[in-house]
């Protein structure tokens, strides 16, 4: 589990394989693109092939559509959750294979990044299955995790104190394009609960009001240091080309 005693990326990465080896807390996430054009071939390929080969019982695949960010128009795909062993395990059939390659990838950009997300159950603050996501991705100066953490285990004992409504979950990106980056996933049952995700930290309510004057500017500043940049896209969930919620 992930500890605010850690003091380096590494050391902390190392832990959330760790948890991701003895949970099921692994994510494997990429981003597709249809050609000009190919939208509707795109998705007719990946209906089928979810159909035939990541059906309920199967190794899962859930897909969304991406409705802002610098990759809206685009299709987010999560596959999990899984164990590090899960994939260690994994034997894909030759008939998967051939299936993208004759009905997924002649359709799509070869622009596919694939990222790992270690679920962070910890830090996260309640948990919901909705039709949309916003997805605010932080992105940290290499080797400041640990004082990241303690911020987020702020805005965690905050919400907790003050009931906050805003539910939102913790990833951390252990390797990919920007492996310096967290994850907050806010899920939503429909755009109007943008009102929740995009309010100040802390679902609109003062750490100070929980931690006292002095701590909250401590955290204010440690996050101020730590975060380079931010992200945000919001996500609409496709069932029609995902795996079954009957998977779960």
């Amino acid at each position: 589990m992930i500890k605010r005693i850690l003091s380096t990326f590494l050391s902390l990465m190392m832990v959330s394989f760790l948890i991701g080896q003895n949970n099921k807390n692994v994510w494997r996430t990429w981003y597709i693109t249809a050609k000009d054009g190919k939208v509707k071939q795109l998705e007719k390929g990946l209906a089928e092939h979810v159909a035939k080969f990541h059906g309920p019982g199967s190794w899962p695949e859930y897909y969304f559509d991406i409705l802002s960010g610098p990759n809206a128009g685009s299709l987010m795909g999560f596959s999990g959750p899984h164990t590090w062993k899960d994939f260690d395990d994994r034997e894909r059939s030759q008939a998967d294979v051939d299936h993208w390659n004759k009905y997924v990838l002649p359709n799509s950009v070869n622009n596919n990044s694939i990222d790992f997300w270690v679920f962070s159950p910890d830090l996260t603050y309640g948990e919901e299955i909705n039709e949309y996501f916003h997805i605010s991705y932080n992105y940290l100066t290499p080797g400041t995790d640990a004082e990241y953490v303690e911020f987020l285990e702020a805005v965690k004992k905050t919400k907790e104190a003050n009931k906050s409504p805003v539910n939102h979950e913790i990833y951390k990106v252990v390797s990919g394009k920007n492996p310096d980056t967290w994850v907050w996933l806010y899920p939503m049952k429909n755009m109007e609960e943008l009102n929740g995700s995009t309010q100040i930290v802390g679902g609109g309510l003062s750490m100070a009001s929980v931690l006292g004057e002095k701590e909250a500017k401590r955290l204010n500043k440690i996050y101020q240091k730590v975060v380079k940049s931010r992200m945000r896209e919001i996500i609409k969930s496709r069932p029609d080309l995902s795996t079954s919620s009957n998977n779960n």
